[in-house]
């Protein structure tokens, strides 16, 4: 994995250099003394790994276990299978001497799930991968019993955490710069003593949603940014422009928008657009695994004409040939930061808000950076991302226990400065009500 990414990765000479080559040769050799003492279990070997991966600020390079292991909870005999697996049986088990009781702004305190499945115990437990752990003391799956250990929190800021999740099946999830906020561990676990245990900032909604709210105020939910959603968003669009331009305000909503094709962005350009600016320059990685992976792309979608045309393959098959004739590890240019300028400016509508969250990612994010040009936009909500800075993702498995690896190919000169951090908006939004009617209030307050 290590030479995978000294190899592919764009963001490494970003984050290895002469001041620090020293300290990250080191770092290597630890890990790697480490994979030698644990990686015969699999949770241990993924957090060996999985830190070696976040040592890289590149968001969207990540490990992930895939677990496809589902159990049958109506059914006593798969149930029992599971009991005795040693994935149950290897979970840590903590028994509690105290049960934490504290202010809702300290992190050792009692916890329920939003589903109310679990509720957990969040103690000090520290070693090289946490400081903290919530350890169940009831659950309604009989898949966890009491004392086992559901997270582990790494503190990394004032009230921030990298969070270790074992899921449902007990399968780990990693989650970066979780928040604890009034009370709201990660959005989903609630301090047992509010009494409101909703996260305003999320969204449940997976489908394309416009809606007239009054008569001056438009409202559309976009999901996904998906390439392969690329002809049903632009019929979303064609269906609803003539009212969206009847009207002046207009609510875009990305909440957990994880992003996927510029262009099935750029239509809401239209709406956004006040003066001409400047697009980002964008170089491309050009390396053996890189070439191989975009000519499986190309290989796998030149198909698909519904969703991409002929000029677009072009273009694919014109770069691919392009980063074939320079040297092995070798950056080209894709994009030259050119200008962008629309012919029209359309009168209506004539203020917009856009609603987003730290699900917002990717190109997702092009959709905040644009709006920030745009004189009659806001921003409301709270940070993206920070899926900005590097992109075009593939993935890979690893030789042992076949994690999947996920490495960038391209690198963005002025959006990096915002990878990991995200694009914070104009206006923060609170957990007090719903989102949509802060939006609205606001918009017609600017």
């Amino acid at each position: 994995m290590i030479d995978y990414y000294e190899e592919n990765l764009p963001g490494f000479i970003d984050n290895v250099n002469s001041k620090n080559l020293n300290s990250y040769n080191k770092f290597k050799t630890d890990l790697l003394s480490q994979t030698k003492l644990y990686c015969d279990k699999e949770t241990d070997c993924f957090k060996i790994l999985l830190r070696y991966v976040e040592f890289f600020k590149d968001n969207h390079s990540s490990i992930y276990q895939k677990s496809t292991l589902i159990i049958d909870e109506s059914k006593k005999e798969e149930v029992e299978k599971f009991l005795n697996s040693s994935i149950f049986k290897e979970r840590e088990i903590i028994n509690l001497k105290k049960i934490p009781k504290n202010k809702s702004e300290k992190i050792e305190n009692i916890y329920v799930a939003d589903d109310g499945v679990y509720k957990v115990a969040v103690v000090k437990s520290k070693n090289v991968n946490r400081d903290y752990v919530g350890v169940i003391i009831d659950s309604k799956t009989p898949l966890w019993t009491k004392g086992q250990v559901k997270f582990e929190l790494k503190k990394v800021g004032r009230n921030t955490y990298d969070m270790l999740l074992y899921m449902r099946n007990h399968s780990l999830k990693y989650y970066k710069n979780v928040k604890l906020k009034d009370g709201i561990l990660n959005d989903n676990w609630f301090n047992i003593t509010l009494n409101n245990q909703k996260s305003y900032n999320l969204i449940s909604e997976r489908n394309l949603i416009f809606k007239e709210i009054d008569n001056e105020t438009n409202y559309m939910y976009i999901p996904t940014f998906s390439g392969d959603w690329y002809a049903k968003i632009l019929d979303f669009y064609k269906k609803n422009d003539s009212i969206i331009q009847s009207k002046p305000y207009l609510i875009i909503d990305v909440r957990n928008n994880g992003g996927g094709s510029d262009a099935c962005v750029y239509p809401l350009l239209t709406y956004l657009y006040t003066k001409p600016f400047y697009g980002d320059n964008v170089d491309v990685y050009s390396t053996k695994e890189n070439i191989r992976k975009s000519i499986e792309w190309y290989e796998q979608n030149k198909n698909d004409t519904i969703n991409f045309d002929k000029k677009f393959f072009k273009e694919i098959l014109d770069e691919i040939e392009s980063m074939k004739s320079v040297p092995n590890k070798t950056f080209i240019t894709r994009s030259k930061g050119e200008q962008i300028k629309l012919d029209t400016i359309v009168k209506k509508p004539s203020k917009i808000a856009i609603i987003t969250n730290k699900y917002c990612a990717s190109s997702c994010e092009t959709l905040l950076f644009w709006a920030k040009e745009s004189d009659k936009t806001i921003i409301v909500g709270e940070n993206s991302g920070g899926y900005v800075g590097y992109g075009e993702i593939s993935e890979v498995n690893t030789p042992n226990f076949n994690f999947i690896l996920g490495c960038t190919m391209t690198r963005y000169h002025k959006q990096r400065e915002f990878e990991v951090i995200g694009i914070s908006p104009k206006y923060y939004l609170t957990n007090e009500k719903d989102w949509i009617e802060q939006a609205i209030e606001l918009l017609k307050k600017e």
